[in-house]
Formats: C-alpha cells, structure tokens, sequence
C-alpha cells in the first residue's frame, strides 16, 4: 500500500519546531510557499536594480535571471510530473466509479446532484463577480473623460508589448463559435490525441463509457477489467504520494519563479507613464476580485457545507490545505487534481467511489473562480472605455461567462480566451448601436495582475468541487466523513 496523507501529516508530537522535516504535511507547504514569496519578491527588486544600474548592473542582472530560470525550471518539473499522472488517474479513478455506481443503478443520481450543484455554484459565482464590479467600479475614471479610447489604448500596447502580444495571438483564432468547442470536446475523434492534449473532457466520457460497458461484460472479462483498472490506479496514486514528497521544493521553486518574473514585471512597468496612470484602477480591480473570491471561500461555500454536507467548514477546509497550496501555488486545476483526490479521500474521509467521479468532472467544468474573474475582467474593461452596459448586456456576460468557464482548461491564465469570446460578444452588441470600442484592446492591462489572480482564483476552483464531493457522498448515504485518527 502507498503511504496516506494522514501519515504525511501526522503531528510531530514532541518535535522541536526548528525540525521542520516533522512539521505537517500541509504546513510544510505552507512554509515553502511564505518563503518563496519573499525570496521571489526580493530577487524582482535585485534584478530590476541591477537592470538600471549603471556600474556593471546589467551583468548580475543577466546571472539573476540565469539562476531564476533554473529555479523555474525544479518548479516547472514538479509541476510536470504532477500533470503526467493526471491522464491515468481521471481514467481509471472514473470508470472505476462508475461500474460500481452501474451495478447499483446510482450513477444517474450521482450525476444529477453533482451536475446541479456545479450549476448552482458557479452562477452564484459569476452573480457575486457583478455585483462587487458594479458596487466598486473599478474601471471608472475619476473625471468625465473615460480612462481609456481609441488613441489610448494605441500608447497602451506600447507600454505592454509582451501583454499585447499574447492577446492578439490569442483573440486572432478566438470566435464566440468556440464556445460550441465545448461540447465538441465531449466526444474525441481519436482518444490518443484527447490524453496527449489532456483533453478532460473528452476523457471523461471515454472513462463513463467504459465504466458503463465494465459491468455488462461477460463476469469474468469484468473482473479482469475492474482488476487491470484498479492495478492502474493505485500505481498512479503510488506515484502521486511519491511525487508529493517533494511538494515543498516544487512549490517553493514555482513560487520564487512566479512572483520574481511578475514581480520584476510591475516594477518596469512603473516606468510607463501611460500605464502608471493606470495602476489605480487595477488595483481597484484587482480588489474587486480578491473581495468576490473571499465572499464565495467564506459565505457561500461554507453555507453549501453546512447546509448539505452537514459538516464543519474549518475542518473541511483544514483538510483540504495541501490541495489549497498546491492550487495557489501551481494556478493549475489539472495539476493539483491528483492532491484533491489525496485530501478529500484520506482527510475529509469521502469514498473513493464518490471523489473518482466528483474531483475529475470538476476540474473540467465547475470552475467558480473562473467564472466569477472572467465576469469582473469583462465589465472591467467595459468601465474602462466610459461604457455603461444595461442590465440585458450584464446578463449576456453572465450567461457566457458561466458556459466559457465550462471546459475552459485548467491550466495557468486558460481563462483568457474565455474574456476575450465575451468581450468579443460585447463588441458585437455594442456595434450594434452604433458604440465603436476596442475592447480587446484593454484587455493586455488585466494581464499585469493575471498571474497572481489566477493563482487565487485556482484555490477557489478546487475548493469548491471538494465541497461539490462532500455534498454528493451525502446525498449518497455517506456518513463516516472526517474519520477520527488513531
């Protein structure tokens, strides 16, 4: 058997606190991630000196940036590995689940509550995105003339070169057709190709089939298969446990590497005077965010654990900070997909029956934080341009702000695309009478801030579909959640 969370995390007892190696799972990760933060913020300023420097700054300024993509690199290969058990654990974790709920007639139950509650959340999501935009406008200009036009936005991209780049390279095969590349994706032409582009929709419903068809076999084909299904999950989650071990070094790494490029980033970009202008209002909008997140992490979500899945929210919450870590640390639902499974199965204590089929369909397509970002990223940039959307174009953000952020892929800033088929939508409306704005062109400054948010924005996504999977092992008679330790 592979070693379990729960021994990872057991407590240290007597151990001095400077024996960090004893401390608890979940809090060595923490550790790594506070000292990350200050080392990758310290290495932004050292490196953006020596940029100015006039005595040899260049110099160490190139050595800094070598060293730091070296630490990139450590973070960049834990993150890798994490992502290369994410294939054969959804597949197999999910078909495994489903022959069992086939052989009970439960699946269609299953299916239904978790499909509501991804539904039910995600728009409460997006509602409480709107509502904290529109409460403190961060996009609004303290005169009468909007903050940004035409020409402004034309000395805007000068300012942001690599920022408008990305968006136009972006938007240039981005339609609001894409959002039918949704439900293209449920059903891979060729389901290699669907595990090489980690296409989780797709898997998904190969890994349903499969669990559907497991059962109906002949009884012996149907043990064998069950058999080899199990055999692949347990040596994935073996070499998910083992992969966690480095946790900390990983974290640590991507955190220093993270926050020394963004951070080096927004000290450059003080020097751009069309951009300075600016920073008010992103911090406004970074607030904005950072206030709706916290709403949803510590109203709403604690009201669904309380309410349905009849549990303690801080105990829930406590169980699920190596998730939340690696989340915050990662900004990758994919990549921390393999940590959930590990802190809802050996923390919260859900069977693996129900966390097979909740986690992996939630890291596709409930994505609260997503939903809620891309809303306040969307009317943002409208205030931006002195526009004010009435309440029937509000509603289209929020409609396609709820279906882009299904599917969108859990990867770090997927969530661009989905902004720019609704600031595109918005476009189309506001064309249509007769109001010509560049919105996209306002998009390259939320880019500034994108990195960090989307790291916040990740912990609110796997948070919730962990709730989504206490919720749904309720409603299917689970009782012995939060098991008490020995």
């Amino acid at each position: 058997m592979t070693e379990a969370p729960r021994d990872r995390s057991a407590s240290a007892g007597t151990a001095p606190f400077w024996k960090v190696w004893r401390w608890k799972f979940h809090w060595q990760v923490l550790l790594a991630v506070v000292i990350g933060a200050v080392i990758g913020l310290i290495w932004a300023r050292l490196i953006v000196f020596w940029e100015r420097s006039e005595n040899g700054g260049g110099t160490l300024a190139s050595i800094a940036g070598f060293k730091l993509q070296v630490i990139k690199l450590i973070g960049d290969l834990f993150l890798a590995a994490l992502k290369s058990v994410v294939v054969p654990l959804v597949v197999s974790s999910l078909a495994l689940s489903v022959s069992g709920l086939g052989a009970r007639q439960g699946f269609g139950k299953m299916a239904g509550i978790t499909i509501g509650y991804f539904l039910t959340s995600s728009l409460i999501a997006v509602v409480i995105g709107l509502v904290c935009v529109n409460l403190i406008r961060p996009g609004d200009s303290p005169t009468d003339t909007p903050l940004l036009d035409a020409a402004s936005v034309s000395r805007l991209e000068e300012g942001l070169g690599n920022e408008t780049k990305t968006v136009q390279s972006r938007s240039a095969g981005t339609s609001t057709g894409d959002l039918l590349a949704v439900f293209r994706n449920l059903i891979p032409a060729n389901p290699f190709q669907a595990a090489v582009e980690t296409n989780l929709l797709g898997l998904i419903t190969i890994a349903v089939a499969i669990g559907l068809m497991v059962p109906r076999l002949a009884p012996n084909l149907s043990k064998l298969a069950t058999d080899l299904l199990q055999i692949v999950h347990d040596i994935t989650m073996g070499i998910t446990n083992a992969i966690l071990k480095t946790a900390p070094i990983g974290v640590g790494c991507l955190m220093i590497a993270t926050l020394a490029e963004q951070g080096a980033k927004l000290l450059r970009a003080d020097q751009a005077e069309n951009l300075l202008s600016l920073l008010g209002s992103l911090g406004w909008f970074a607030a904005a965010t950072i206030i709706g997140l916290t709403l949803h992490v510590t109203v709403v979500l604690p009201t669904f654990l309380f309410l349905f899945g009849r549990v303690s929210p801080l105990r829930h919450y406590r169980a699920m900070m190596p998730a939340m870590l690696t989340a915050f640390s990662t900004s990758s639902s994919n990549a921390t997909l393999p940590v959930s499974i590990d802190c809802v199965e050996n923390g919260v204590g859900v069977s693996n029956r129900t966390a097979s089929f909740v986690l992996p369909l939630g890291a596709t397509v409930n994505m609260d934080g997503t939903a809620l970002y891309e809303c306040v990223a969307a009317m943002f940039v409208v205030q931006l341009f002195g526009i004010d959307l009435p309440m029937a174009d509000q509603l289209l953000v929020v409609i396609v702000a709820l279906l882009t952020s299904v599917g969108v892929a859990g990867v770090p800033s997927a969530s661009l695309v989905a902004i720019i088929i609704i600031l595109q939508a918005l476009e189309t409306q506001l064309r249509g009478r007769g109001i010509e704005a560049p919105l996209l062109g306002g998009l390259a400054l939320i880019l500034v801030f994108d990195r960090v948010l989307d790291m916040a924005r990740t912990v609110v996504n796997i948070l919730s579909d962990s709730v989504g999977t206490v919720i749904v092992a309720r409603a299917m008679g689970e009782t012995d959640l939060f098991p008490r330790r020995d």
